[in-house]
């Protein structure tokens, strides 16, 4: 996996100073959840809506744009790229156990 992954790609798309937690994120084929913590190189995102309990970990170089009117991240893949990644650890997502 290379570092393009964990980084947001060029173009005015970002401001560095704005937190997108909150925001809902969108995949090519429909809502994935909602960023419940922007860590800089991924987002933590609550895929309840998509699978009841799951989170999420989403590298921002699958940000294809932010939609900071709408609130939105919109990334390029569908969900079924993200549902293969391993389970989120508690240490990685910043808090204790639910």
């Amino acid at each position: 996996m290379g570092t393009e992954l964990w980084e947001y790609r060029p173009g005015p798309h970002h401001a560095a100073e704005l937190s997108l937690t909150g925001y809902e994120v969108q995949a090519v084929d429909g809502p994935l959840g909602t960023v419940e913590q922007d860590s800089g190189d991924h987002l933590l995102v609550d895929a309840g809506p998509w699978v009841p309990g799951a989170r999420v970990v989403v590298p921002v170089g699958l940000v294809a744009r932010i939609d900071h009117l709408e609130l939105a991240v919109h990334l390029d893949c569908p969900r079924a790229r993200l549902s293969s990644a391993p389970p989120v650890a508690v240490e990685l997502a910043g808090r204790g156990p639910r």
